[in-house]
Parts: structure tokens; C-alpha cells; sequence
């Protein structure tokens, strides 16, 4: 016991400093773990929590999707909804003019409730593919929970002449 107290007497700042450092690095070691291993398995965190009361329900898509394809120019309109963002990809036929399939678009927002609006943003992708008849075009367009209307961006490929 008297060897103990010996070094104790000794060494007793140095032993205080050790079990301070010690003690950092296993704070430390928890921070870490928590921080980089632990939480949230989803992706996107907890940025979806507000919409987990308000999914975007299948018969909703089905009636959005119909309402596209009531138009004749309309060859075919996909829904896809990932995290807080519904992706509309809208295909036309050879009728279609741009200004016509940028309408359509525009008008099908109206299909979509209010409650949807302020909760998901909406990216349309039009596109029409281009024959002998007609050039084509892609357009996409976004529509996000503070603005009212669609703001379009052309993505059409341009070809390269040789």
C-alpha cells in the first residue's frame, strides 16, 4: 500500500492528465459512432417527416395520369414519386407542338389537389421524338412548393452536323 501512495504522491498530476485524455477519447469515440453509424437508415433523413400524413396515393396518380392521356397528342404519361419530389414524364405523338404539349402540362397541374402542391415538388419531363415529319423535342419543366406556375428548360439534343 505504501508503494501505491508513493507513486500517487509522485506522479499525481500525470495520472490526472491520463484519465482526462482517457475520458476525452471515449467521448469522442461515442460522437463519432453516433454521428457517422448511427441514426436515421432512410436516405433522406428526417426531410420527409412532414409528408409521411400525406403520401401520394396510387388512385390519385391514376387520375392524374387519365386526365393526361385524355388527349389525343398524348402517347403515353409516366408518375413516378421519390421523397418530396413527383416526377411526370409525359411522351407525345407527331401532332404535338411544343406550345400544345407545354399546355398540357400546365393544365394537369390543376389536377393535382392543393394539399399535394404544398407538400411535393413537381418535375415534368415532355418529350417527343423526332421522325421524318417532325423535329422532336424535350423540355423539363419544374414547378416547386412556392411558385404557381411551370418554368421550363430545354433539353433538346442538338445534332452535330458533318
Amino acid at each position: 500500500m505504501k508503494k501505491i501512495k508513493d507513486i500517487w504522491n509522485r506522479n499525481r498530476v500525470l495520472i490526472v492528465l491520463v484519465l482526462i485524455v482517457i475520458t476525452c477519447f471515449c467521448i469522442m469515440g461515442v460522437v463519432v459512432v453516433k454521428y457517422f453509424f448511427g441514426g436515421n437508415t432512410s436516405s433522406y433523413g428526417d426531410r420527409l417527416d412532414d409528408i409521411k400524413d400525406m403520401p401520394f396515393k396510387e388512385e390519385d396518380q391514376l387520375t392524374l395520369i387519365n386526365t393526361i392521356k385524355e388527349n389525343d397528342i398524348v402517347s403515353d404519361v409516366s408518375v413516378n414519386v421519390k421523397g418530396k419530389i413527383i416526377y411526370i414524364r409525359i411522351l407525345f405523338n407527331d401532332k404535338a407542338s411544343l406550345d400544345t404539349a407545354k399546355g398540357v402540362a400546365a393544365k394537369s397541374i390543376e389536377v393535382i389537389s392543393a394539399d399535394y402542391q404544398s407538400k411535393y415538388d413537381l418535375e415534368y419531363t415532355i418529350v417527343q421524338e423526332s421522325t421524318e415529319a417532325v423535329a422532336g423535342f424535350t423540355l423539363m419543366g419544374a414547378k416547386n412548393i412556392n411558385r404557381s406556375m411551370l418554368i421550363w428548360n430545354n433539353n433538346t439534343p442538338i445534332k452535330d452536323k458533318e
